[in-house]
């Protein structure tokens, strides 16, 4: 199965509106006609790169398929592609090795560099727009994942960061224009998948970056991974929700949101990644974004987004079971704790005893699992020291004297925060999990601790994952006059940063 505009009236008749308005009239190719071309951005994830990760890898992340299943009738649909931070760009672009060797923010290195596909962007920007004439508007969408939603949130202040406003209304400069000059820009879809801006290594970070989402951003929507614990891997949240800027939790680790899993990998299915993908592309359809109909994909394109009504009954299960909060930190406190009700069950269990069709038929799987057990021998060691600090908190309140005569001599533990309280509780209370629920994590949560290769930055199973406000400097406002421009052609310099602002956020919406 998959999601569609036709699953419900409510989201036919509002793409039917969308579509009415964007295109109130037929735009051709005459060379006498005015256009409005259609320009998609997406922007992988950190070590994605879909010419890589094909048949027979098949660890296709979302963006690709994303990528994949949109339409393509250049000049007035054009997508471009940009392969994750951490791979080779697309070798039959003759300036990848020149803008990666120049990459700055993270000291060159082949693949590395996040400002040398932000240049690369803008320059299949500008090369799209040399291919059209009168150009009367400009729509854009950008979508990214990881270290690549980072980039499409830098992506989309630097664009209009680039533009002079007109009666309010951001305008590119565009030598194919109407007005020989400029052409109104509207940036109608930005869709992230679980947005990492820092990566925990200072010579990797990607933190003097923009990340506030502008209110020029007509919808925005942002899927957040609830499941995952990689210190490594802090989210950035989006910032300021509002009814056309969303962010959404969802079970699964980081790639469980994004894609990019193995089928079979840690001898689990890759699907739980469908359902994200398939609520992005609703949602971009819906505001407009030329995807390809399901009915109208060939049948290999198709397959991407396919997943099974079974997981989907899961899925329902799971979103049923999660008390969902208000804020975007209850909401990732509620999917941990289903999380410790399916581990506390599973962590002192021979893996083989559940993966019993895997163990001793697929060597790869068994080694996964194997990894999996021995990440799950770190809990007791963090167990051990929460109860220790747990202990001293209560002899500080039934002995005083004690907890002050150990004091003293420096032996008393550091307090556990209100947030450390909150999961150690969790762990200690996890819910009862129904079989259903309980096969649900076994077959399609992956482990992402046990899978990072690196010894820093894996994290801890009892700790909660680190999010941060969005970096950069403010966002940008509409209606604002912006700093002088050349209008004769697209500027690549990097913006300069105003370092980091940290920002109340509001509270994020229901699910």
């Amino acid at each position: 199965m998959q999601d569609w505009i036709t699953d419900s009236h409510e989201s036919f008749e509002q793409t039917i509106k969308t579509a009415t308005e964007l295109y109130a009239e037929n735009f051709d190719t005459c060379t006498t006609c005015e256009q409005q071309p259609w320009i998609s951005f997406f922007f992988d994830g950190t070590g994605n790169n879909k010419n890589a990760d094909k048949e027979p890898v098949n660890r296709l992340s979302n963006v690709a398929r994303l990528f994949e299943g949109h339409a393509r009738d250049e000049p007035l649909v054009v997508k471009h592609y940009l392969e994750g931070i951490g791979t080779r760009f697309e070798s039959s672009d003759p300036n990848w090795i020149d803008d990666v060797r120049d990459s700055e923010l993270l000291g060159g290195g082949t693949g590395l560099g996040g400002d040398a596909r932000l240049k690369r962007a803008f320059n299949l920007l500008s090369a799209s727009l040399a291919t059209n004439h009168r150009v009367k508007r400009i729509d854009v969408a950008v979508f990214g994942f990881s270290r690549g939603a980072t980039l499409a949130r830098a992506f989309v202040n630097q664009l209009l960061q680039k533009c002079e406003r007109i009666d309010g209304v951001p305008h590119l400069p565009c030598p194919t224009a109407v007005s020989g000059k400029s052409a109104p820009l509207y940036i109608r879809f930005l869709g992230l998948f679980d947005t990492v801006e820092s990566v925990g290594l200072p010579a990797h970070n990607l933190t003097n970056m923009m990340m506030h989402v502008p209110d020029d951003v007509e919808r925005c929507l942002h899927l957040v991974a609830g499941h995952e614990i990689r210190s490594a891997f802090p989210l950035t949240r989006l910032g300021t929700i509002t009814d056309t800027h969303r962010e959404f939790v969802y079970p699964g680790v980081h790639s469980d949101v994004g894609g990019g899993y193995k089928p079979g990998e840690q001898a689990r299915s890759d699907a739980l990644a469908r359902i994200p993908l398939n609520r992005m592309r609703l949602e971009a359809a819906i505001a407009g974004v030329p995807f390809t109909p399901p009915a109208l994909l060939d049948k290999k394109t198709s397959d991407l987004f396919e997943y099974d009504p079974d997981l989907k009954a899961s899925f329902d299960e799971f979103e049923a079971a999660a008390d969902i909060g208000s804020t975007l930190d209850a909401k990732m406190a509620a999917h941990m704790r289903l999380y410790y009700g399916w581990l506390k069950a599973r962590y002192q269990t021979n893996p083989c005893d559940v993966y019993k069709d895997v163990c001793g038929a697929n060597l790869q799987s068994e080694k996964d699992l194997e990894r999996i057990r021995s990440s799950h021998t770190t809990i007791a060691a963090q167990l051990d020291s929460l109860n220790w600090r747990r202990y001293w908190m209560e002899v500080e309140k039934t002995n005083p004297r004690e907890w002050q005569d150990r004091e003293k001599n420096g032996g008393v533990p550091p307090k556990l925060s209100p947030e450390e309280q909150a999961y150690y509780d969790a762990w200690l209370n996890p819910p009862m999990l129904s079989d259903s629920l309980i096969r649900f994590f076994d077959q399609y949560v992956h482990d992402s601790r046990a899978g990072f290769e690196s010894f820093i930055g894996k994290g801890l199973y009892l700790t909660a994952r680190e999010i941060i406000a969005p970096s950069g400097d403010q966002p940008i406002k509409a209606n604002v006059p912006s700093p002088k421009v050349k209008t004769d052609a697209i500027s690549y310099n990097q913006v300069t940063p105003i370092g980091s602002t940290h920002v109340q956020v509001a509270p994020s919406v229901t699910q």
